[in-house]
């Protein structure tokens, strides 16, 4: 949806203080607006979550309207939103963190909510906030990089101690330019000077104190010193509070039972809350493992049905191919068996034409018997007949049976030679 430019309001929770927008109004301006500005109602207005920098360029372009995506968050939700996504594009400078987290704890924040709710460091967190416990001189050398929020980290203990000590410090760090770790030595040996100094201290008062105790040797026995010394003192400081102190010390001590019972509540919400998404993890693997398992036996079942119908398949294609090849065996045995008995069938036909021709020449010669010889065989003796058929002589036998072709019979004499006579049974 598009709503009119004006009603857009920058959110109170963007940390960012310096937006350079050059850049992306020419990308605007030639592209378009590629994302639409993320936004939530807040009575008659809408207040941005995401996209500043594209707001403030489309006001620079004199846009008068703009296309946005309305959520419904709470501000814990859109606090911790605005924070993340904005420092995951750009990080953010010193001073911008810096005056952030200051600005969550002025509106009633603790540096450890601040901490839980943003899932940054809590000691970064309190590096930050420490800085505006010095002078507006060292802020600015701080915004500017002459010293990193990483030796106000490690200064942490000394400015708990004594600002003026921890602001010595810093100032040696800015004229010597000291590394962070020369910084660390530094702070070692402050902690080491200020703990003989206590322990001169402790020695002086302990005599009266303690009288039994002669000399300290042992860790044990500076320990027993030390909880001796802070009892006595705590006896004579609220001996020496007013009323209204005690009022107030009572008030803090509640306070820091309360808060001490709030983190504890908290800590034990996130413990239930990592349990729970431990077990949720957890029961997925498991819900995730048994679909795989039930994954692997449907895909064995799947593989042997499969198996199975293809072998069936292929049976069946065996079959019903052996089936086909014995019909077209058949149809070509068939067809052999019919071009064969046509082709005997011509062979006979043929043959029974060349007897009845042979039987008709032979009817048609048949006369010709009267005029043969006859005269008997010299080798059988057998009674023979010679007769003539056309250009040939043909001897037979005188008795009645099958003729046969003979060896050629001597023709007599008195018979032209015109052709070789042929013998026959």
């Amino acid at each position: 949806m598009k709503v009119d430019i004006n009603l857009i309001k920058p959110s109170p929770y963007q940390p960012r203080l310096v937006f350079d927008v050059d850049g992306l109004k020419q990308e605007i301006k030639r592209d378009g607006l590629l994302s639409d500005l993320v936004v939530r109602k807040q009575g008659k207005v809408y207040e941005l979550i995401d996209g500043e920098r594209r707001l403030r360029a489309l006001k620079k372009l004199r846009w008068k309207t703009a296309p946005v995506r309305v959520v419904t968050l709470n501000d814990k939700i859109v606090r911790r939103s605005v924070y993340k996504v904005n420092k995951i594009r750009e990080n953010y400078t010193v001073e911008e963190e810096s005056r952030y987290f200051k600005k969550l704890t002025d509106e009633g924040m603790t540096p450890w909510e601040v901490s839980k709710e943003l899932s940054v460091d809590f000691h970064w967190i309190l590096a930050h906030l420490n800085i505006f416990k010095f002078p507006k001189d060292t802020q600015k050398a701080l915004w500017t990089g002459q010293i990193s929020i990483s030796h106000i980290v490690a200064l942490e203990s000394v400015i708990g101690r004594s600002i003026e000590e921890a602001l010595a410090i810093i100032n040696e760090i800015i004229n010597r330019k000291l590394t962070l770790k020369e910084t660390k030595k530094i702070v070692q040996k402050q902690k080491e000077k200020v703990e003989k100094m206590r322990i001169k201290a402790a020695k002086k008062v302990l005599p009266k104190i303690a009288p039994k105790v002669a000399k300290l040797k042992t860790a044990e026995d500076f320990e027993k010193a030390a909880k001796v010394l802070k009892k006595t003192a705590k006896k004579k400081r609220e001996k020496a509070l007013t009323p209204d102190e005690k009022a107030s010390i009572e008030a803090e001590k509640k306070l820091k039972q309360e808060e001490m019972k709030r983190r504890n509540k908290e800590k034990k919400r996130l413990e239930n809350l990592r349990i729970r998404e431990e077990a949720k993890k957890m029961a997925q693997r498991l819900i995730e493992k048994e679909r795989r398992r039930i994954e692997e036996e449907v895909k064995k079942e799947m593989k042997l049905r499969i198996r199975e119908e293809a072998k069936k398949m292929a049976q069946r294609i065996k079959e019903k191919e052996r089936r086909r090849i014995e019909e077209e065996v058949k149809k070509e045995m068939e067809k052999t068996s019919i071009a064969q008995l046509r082709k005997n069938l011509v062979n006979l036909t043929q043959k029974i034409k060349k007897l009845q021709k042979e039987k008709a020449s032979f009817l048609e010669n048949k006369t010709f018997l009267l005029e043969a010889l006859n005269f008997n065989c010299p080798h059988c003796k057998n009674a023979l007949v010679v007769y003539q058929e056309g250009n040939r002589y043909l001897v037979k036998r005188s008795t009645k049976v099958s003729i046969v072709p003979e060896k050629p019979a001597q023709l007599p004499p008195s018979m032209p030679a015109t052709s070789s006579p042929k013998r026959t049974n």
